[in-house]
C-alpha cells in the first residue's frame, strides 16, 4: 500500500514538473483577447515575462512568479515610472487578486488620447483587492487612488483647453452588479464629488461632471450652479469619444 502511494506521489510530483515547466507562450491560450495580448514571452508558465498589449492600446512588461506552497501567482506591471505588484489566488469559485503601486499617466496615454485628453503624473494606487466570480467583480473594501495632478491639455467641442490642476483623489467602489466607481475629490476628507467614473461590466464608461470640476479644468460656463451640481453626464463605450 505504501509503495502504491510513494507511487502515486512522484506521479503526481512528475506531471506538476511539466505543467509549471511549460514554455510561457502556453499563456496566450489562457489569457481572453479582450484582456490582452502577450508579445514575445520567455520563461515559463511557472516563471517568465512578456510584453502585454491590451486592446485599449494600454502596453506594459508582465512579470509573473507562481508559487506552490501557497497556490497563486505573483506578477509586476512595468513601464517606464509605472510598477503596479500583486497577486493572483484562483479557488473553486472565483480568483482573489490583490494589486497596489504607481500608474505612470505615460502608460495610459494612449488611452486618454483616445479622448482627446492628455495627462502628465503619475496615479498612486493604494493596496487594493478584488473578487472575480462567475457574473460579477466585488471589493474586500474601498480603495484610493491619487493623481499627483500637473498640467491637463484636452480638446472639447474642436476647441483646446489647457488647466493647470491641482492633485485630486479618487475613492474606488465596486457595486453589487460588478460596477466600479471611482469618486474624484480634491481631498480625501471630502465628501461631495467633483468627478464620478464608473467602468460598467459591458465595457462602457459614465462620465458625471460637477460645476467645481469644470473650474479646476478651466473650462468656460457662464451658469450659476453650485460647485457641487452636476453639470453634464455621458455613457460611451471605452474606444468612444465624450464629445
Amino acid at each position: 500500500m505504501r509503495t502504491r502511494y510513494s507511487v502515486l506521489l512522484l506521479g503526481l510530483a512528475a506531471v506538476l514538473w511539466v505543467v509549471v515547466n511549460l514554455p510561457a507562450s502556453m499563456l496566450r491560450y489562457v489569457i481572453a483577447p479582450s484582456f490582452g495580448t502577450l508579445i514575445t514571452p520567455v520563461g515559463t508558465l511557472w516563471r517568465g515575462s512578456s510584453q502585454l498589449v491590451t486592446p485599449l492600446g494600454i502596453q506594459a512588461k508582465l512579470q509573473w512568479d507562481t508559487t506552490l506552497w501557497h497556490p497563486g501567482v505573483n506578477f509586476a506591471l512595468i513601464d517606464a515610472k509605472t510598477s503596479i505588484k500583486g497577486r493572483l489566488e484562483p479557488s473553486l469559485s472565483n480568483i482573489r487578486a490583490s494589486l497596489s503601486g504607481q500608474l505612470d499617466a505615460q502608460t495610459l496615454a494612449p488611452l486618454l488620447a483616445q479622448y482627446d485628453l492628455f495627462v502628465p503624473g503619475i496615479f498612486d494606487l493604494q493596496p487594493t483587492n478584488l473578487h472575480f466570480g462567475a457574473d460579477r467583480l466585488t471589493m474586500l473594501s474601498p480603495s484610493q487612488l491619487q493623481w499627483s495632478g500637473g498640467q491637463v491639455r484636452y480638446i472639447l467641442a474642436n476647441r483646446r483647453y489647457d488647466a493647470l490642476m491641482p492633485p485630486l483623489f479618487a475613492s474606488i467602489t465596486a457595486r453589487d452588479d460588478g460596477t466600479l466607481e471611482a469618486n474624484v475629490t480634491l481631498s480625501s476628507a471630502d465628501a461631495a464629488p467633483l468627478l464620478i467614473l464608473r467602468l460598467n461590466p459591458s465595457g462602457s464608461v459614465y462620465l458625471g461632471v460637477t460645476r467645481g470640476m469644470l473650474r479646476l479644468a478651466n473650462y468656460p460656463w457662464t451658469g450659476n450652479e453650485a460647485e457641487t451640481e452636476m453639470i453634464f453626464e455621458v455613457e460611451r463605450g471605452l474606444a468612444q469619444p465624450f464629445t
